[in-house]
């Protein structure tokens, strides 16, 4: 039973990480947020989190005027 919980817990952690690929903090730093912090502070986290420069840019040029 543990080690079903030890892999709900990493499946929980690599959704935040995928969730959060387009934040500044990217991929790999969601990931280990969530790690250490458990998943559902990352995903307050990424609510308040902003965009990378690539996707506010995408953001801006494809914004009808």
């Amino acid at each position: 039973m543990p080690l079903v919980l030890v892999m709900l817990y990493l499946v929980a952690c690599l959704v935040c990480a995928v969730m959060g690929r387009n934040t500044t903090i990217g991929f790999i730093g969601h990931f280990l947020l969530a790690f250490f912090l458990t998943p559902p502070v990352n995903f307050v986290i990424q609510t308040v989190g902003r965009p990378s420069t690539r996707e506010r840019e995408k953001m801006l040029t494809t914004r009808p005027r």
